[in-house]
């Protein structure tokens, strides 16, 4: 059939519109195997459905702030738990998780802090399906389909993932425990050294980065407790002391970026180092030492 003899009107005929890297989510995790992983997603959007009266499936200026909204509401910066992992427990605000390996973790927030999900294990796939659920709602009636893909930033060299909170910031960044998924980059004497960057990142791989005055205690198993009180609630983290990093100030990636260059510069004497540290996507902190 030629296009002229198509009975199908243009605005009935189905198209997608899509939206790449509508936002991105930072997030922590709970899973059995791994413990408390940081993890970061970028989010693409694809809406299936026919054109209104004014030739648009949906407008790209509420569709992306709409959706974008809904997504960071619901998982961003956010501790994510799959209430029937093995190992789990959740008394209230209360979680206890004891890993494969037999490490203990508890946590407690707010409501706010968390999201729950009804699995195993929080997987890319369950997590794009159980959202999709969720923006459902959110699509004017010419809307037939939204399909949401989650990936990871592709990073070809050194990259770690973490976790943090910090405790007077005014935004979500206060919710102990959420995380990232991060690039690092090294330069000695202006030379980028991938080799230096990678055996920080291994070492710092799954760690979470706190602040040594909300470090109550040490118990006897050798877990740190940390905890403290943020504008949205109460928070307090115990787990395994090898798997953190205490740093004397908060745990911004400013402090995290000057940490780590204060330790090469130790090491690398009488040589210039920069620390390329980031957050997340697209957005970090350069430490500088010598010269």
């Amino acid at each position: 059939m030629t296009p002229d003899a198509d009975p199908t009107t243009a605005q009935e005929r189905p198209l997608d519109l899509f939206v790449e890297h509508l936002t991105h989510v930072d997030c922590g995790v709970l899973d059995t195997e791994l413990g408390l992983i940081g993890r970061t997603w970028l989010v693409d959007v694809v809406l299936t459905g026919r054109r209104d009266e004014h030739g648009m499936l949906f407008d790209f200026g509420p569709a992306k702030r709409e959706i974008k909204a809904e997504i960071d509401a619901l998982i961003d910066h956010r501790l994510l738990v799959p209430l029937r992992a093995p190992g789990l427990s959740r008394h209230g605000h209360k979680l206890a998780l004891t890993t494969a390996d037999g490490a203990r973790i508890d946590y407690e927030g707010p409501a706010t802090g968390t999201a729950t999900l009804d699995a195993e294990r929080i997987t890319t796939d369950l997590l794009q399906d159980w959202l999709t659920e969720r923006l459902r709602a959110l699509l004017p009636a010419n809307i037939d389909c939204l399909e949401l893909s989650l990936h990871e930033e592709t990073i070809p060299d050194a990259h770690y993932h973490y976790c943090h909170g910090l405790r007077t910031h005014d935004g979500n960044c206060q919710r102990m425990a959420h995380g990232h998924r991060c690039r690092l980059g090294v330069a000695i004497d202006d030379h980028e050294r991938p080799d230096i960057a990678r055996d920080w990142a291994a070492r710092w791989q799954g760690v979470f980065i706190g602040q040594r005055a909300d470090l109550a205690h040490t118990d006897d198993a050798g877990r740190h407790h940390f905890s403290y009180t943020a504008p949205q609630g109460d928070f307090a983290l115990a787990i395994d002391a090898a798997r953190c990093i205490v740093l004397d100030g908060p745990p911004t990636v400013e402090n995290i970026a000057d940490h780590i260059a204060g330790e090469l510069a130790r090491a690398h004497p009488d040589q210039r180092v920069a620390v390329r540290a980031y957050e997340g996507v697209g957005k970090g902190a350069i430490a500088r030492r010598g010269g």
